[in-house]
């Protein structure tokens, strides 16, 4: 079922446009978190993002959404370092 599922959300993020998608490097500079900070908030399922080979490409609606919610959270340690627009 878990599978089933993660199969379905896999398919329908790869019929999404690449236009909607940031490289890791691009996602890491506007969002100032770390690539491995992105790797495993994608593991997680708190962002989408799509692993080709050693690349990633982060989708920016759902990266934006969580930066959004980080930044609500009275807890900082979990926003952004230094965000660069």
């Amino acid at each position: 079922m878990i599978m089933t599922q993660q199969l379905e959300n896999h398919e329908a993020i790869e019929n999404r446009s690449l236009e909607d998608f940031l490289t890791i490097e691009e996602a890491t500079t506007i969002s100032g978190y770390t690539e491995q900070y992105l790797r495993r908030m994608s593991r997680a399922g708190k962002i989408e993002a799509i692993k080709r080979g050693h690349f990633w490409l982060v989708n920016r609606h759902s990266l934006e959404a969580y930066m959004d919610r980080a930044a609500d959270v009275e807890d900082k340690r979990f926003g952004p370092r230094a965000a660069q627009e």
